[in-house]
């Protein structure tokens, strides 16, 4: 059984990105999305080192990922991208 976790992970032309992590995370849950907006990102405790598998570019353009990027991040985040409108899947 999961727990509710919900956590804001970000913004999005100041709307927050919230995903719910009750079900755990995990690096081979990874989803690659293009982002359609400019993605904000929070650094929620508990939240592993972000993004998780692109770290080429979270040097360079730490917090913020441009619309057009298409990069990895975990799935909860991925959905909550994509539900908001801010994303597509790749």
């Amino acid at each position: 059984m999961s727990t509710s976790n919900p956590q804001q992970l970000g913004t999005v032309n100041g709307v927050p990105i919230v995903a719910e992590l009750g079900g755990g995370l995990s690096p081979e849950g990874l989803a690659r999305v293009t982002l359609s907006a400019n993605y904000v990102m929070a650094n929620p405790p508990g939240y592993p080192t972000r993004p998780p598998a692109d770290g080429e570019y979270s040097k360079r353009l730490w917090p913020t990922v441009p619309s057009g990027t298409t990069c990895n991040f975990l799935k909860p985040e991925a959905a909550a991208l994509v539900a908001a409108g801010a994303a597509i899947y790749a």
